[in-house]
């Protein structure tokens, strides 16, 4: 096999750019703020940087830490890596902020009095909690519904308040039962040993402030953090890169100057124009404020298009450069001027969808095919009128989207098993499947095993197994729950003795009857839940078959062959 001399590898990484972008590549030391425009060719610049940090300046895989805002980036930018350097790239943490911070509490709950195997709730899995929350403290629940508590409670977390400082935070009487409610659901968060999305930032967070030797431990072992998107991150993500990248004085002196570690390489890319995210909590002044954060950073601006014409650019500055506080750039491309940009003002939703349908007649009869043009909308209610007018007129579409496959019913029953059987004080999931397929568990016996539970202060697994005690359960419920335990604790034993995820899955599908009663049904729509547990298994066999697929292998085992992805590491990947 040939080598490349080290002249040729480095002209590899560095071809195809334009200067600034091989500044930013290639920059070491100081923090490193990169203001990519839209089509700027950004990704490029991180995946070559990560090789070249790799290839020419020696650094461990292990010690790269790469933040992405979604888990289909962080795949792409770690193919694209070990597609430049090899398979040797696979160890790096190419991940979300709230994947790594999964994989760090995992090896670290047991300081914040959580076990290591704790579930990850959802959106769906936290309106379920907080509905329970609600009726718990017998709030109106035409008044107090989960959705609008969630956004308070989550709001608050992502600027990294717990309950005792939005209590303390309270301005009138919804602030108090709100603060309530995040009280209780964080209580019943624990008793479940699981942390919703928002946890995960804010625990990690608290963790290192609360154990600065831990942080020391992260900061010893990430030498280099990537930040992509940075605009769009929040308070509980900057606070979280701090942690990591930042030496604030007031720090200083907490451990021996000994045991301190110099902070990590950092390199930011992101663009205060295209911050879309306030709504979620993101803080363009992150982005902004980069340089006064960090005095001696460099920035460098990326101002090449390669995405559009000069028109659509020379339009996106005049529009963009009304933005107060923004640091000045100037997009420019050299594929020629383009098109003239064609606006529309509609007398209202209908003329629009009329104009737009008309335009596509246009492209049709010039010889475009309808799957070529697509129409994007604000908000799903707007399709409305589009498809009324294309029925009227023939014209074919597919409106894309609908329920997300990991969002399925069947998905979710399926996952609820697998999440309980890792973590059996998860009440949640447990619940969830605890009379599916139906077993005849009804909401009687429900609430006289959750009455045992609050009586002895025991998990609602625990009160499950000990159902017996329970006052007022009927003799054919108790019958049908100790067949559940049973049914439980037989697929927990698989768990325990490591059995490959598939199998696992395979197995509660069996075991259970789901597969059978779906099988067994008429439903046209049953027959489709069908295929798409197929599916999930086949999803659950092929990260089994990966020996590197556990987003908590330690790169000590990689290297050492030693990984054996488990279920916990599926749940997390599918999380």
């Amino acid at each position: 096999m040939s080598t490349l001399s080290p002249e040729s590898e480095q002209h590899r990484l560095l071809a195809g750019l334009n200067e600034p972008q091989r500044a930013a590549v290639q920059h070491a030391g100081h923090p490193l703020l990169v203001v990519a425009g839209a089509g700027s060719g950004k990704t490029r610049v991180l995946t070559r940087r990560i090789a070249w940090l790799i290839s020419e300046r020696k650094a461990h895989p292990g010690s790269i830490l790469a933040i992405t805002f979604t888990n289909k980036a962080a795949a792409e930018m770690k193919e694209r890596v070990e597609e430049l350097v090899g398979k040797r790239a696979r160890i790096m943490w190419v991940s979300t902020f709230h994947s790594a911070c999964v994989r760090i509490l995992r090896k670290e709950s047991h300081l914040l009095g959580y076990k290591s195997n704790f579930s990850i709730y959802d959106a769906q899995d936290q309106k379920r909690l907080m509905g329970l929350v609600i009726k718990d403290l017998e709030l109106d629940p035409r008044r107090f519904q989960p959705g609008p508590v969630l956004h308070w409670v989550s709001n608050h977390k992502n600027e990294l308040r717990d309950p005792e400082d939005a209590a303390k935070d309270a301005k009138n009487g919804i602030d108090e039962t709100y603060s309530a409610a995040y009280t209780l659901y964080q209580r019943r968060l624990r008793e479940a040993n699981a942390l919703d999305f928002d946890d995960l930032i804010m625990s990690t967070v608290h963790l290192m402030q609360a154990f600065p030797e831990v942080r020391e431990t992260y900061r010893r072992r990430f030498r280099h953090v990537l930040v992509d998107e940075y605009q769009d991150t929040n308070h509980a993500q900057y606070a979280l890169i701090h942690q990591l990248c930042a030496d604030p004085m007031e720090e200083r002196g907490s451990l021996a100057d000994s045991e301190r570690v110099e902070p990590a390489e950092l390199m930011v890319v992101g663009d205060a124009d295209q911050s879309i995210y306030a709504f979620r909590g993101a803080n363009i002044r992150n982005i902004l404020d980069f340089e006064q954060d960090f005095p001696d950073a460099t920035s460098i601006l990326l101002e090449q298009n390669y995405r559009s014409t000069q028109t659509i650019l020379t339009t996106a500055n005049a529009v963009i450069g009304h933005n107060k506080g923004r640091k000045e750039k100037r997009l420019w491309s050299d594929a020629g001027d383009g098109d003239r940009i064609v606006g529309y003002v509609a007398d209202d939703e209908r003329d629009e969808a009329r104009f737009v349908s008309e335009e596509i007649d246009k492209l049709t009869d010039a010889g475009l095919k309808a799957g070529d043009v697509a129409i994007f909308y604000r908000t799903n209610a707007q399709s409305r009128v589009f498809e009324e007018v294309f029925i009227r007129t023939g014209m074919p579409y597919k409106v894309v989207g609908g329920v997300r496959f990991y969002e399925r019913r069947e998905v979710r029953d399926a996952l609820a098993y697998l999440r309980m059987l890792v973590n059996p004080d998860d009440q949640v999931s447990l619940r969830r499947i605890l009379n599916v397929p139906k077993r005849g568990i009804g909401d009687r016996a429900v609430e006289c095993v959750n009455a045992l539970a609050t009586r002895e202060r025991i998990t609602f697994w625990e009160a499950l197994r000990r159902a017996e005690e329970a006052p007022g359960l009927a003799t054919r419920s108790l019958t049908n729950i100790r067949g559940f335990v049973g049914l439980v604790e037989e697929l927990m034993s698989m768990v325990e003795a490591d059995e490959r995820p598939d199998v696992v899955l395979d197995t509660v599908l069996a075991r259970s009857g789901y597969l059978e009663e779906l099988e067994a049904s008429d439903d046209p729509q049953d027959a489709t839940r069908v295929d798409n547990l197929g599916e999930l298994v086949a999803v659950a066999r092929e990260f089994s078959d990966d020996p590197v697929a556990g987003p908590s292998a330690d790169p000590a085992d990689v290297d050492a062959g030693q990984v054996a992805p488990g279920l916990a590491d599926f749940l997390e990947r599918v999380a």
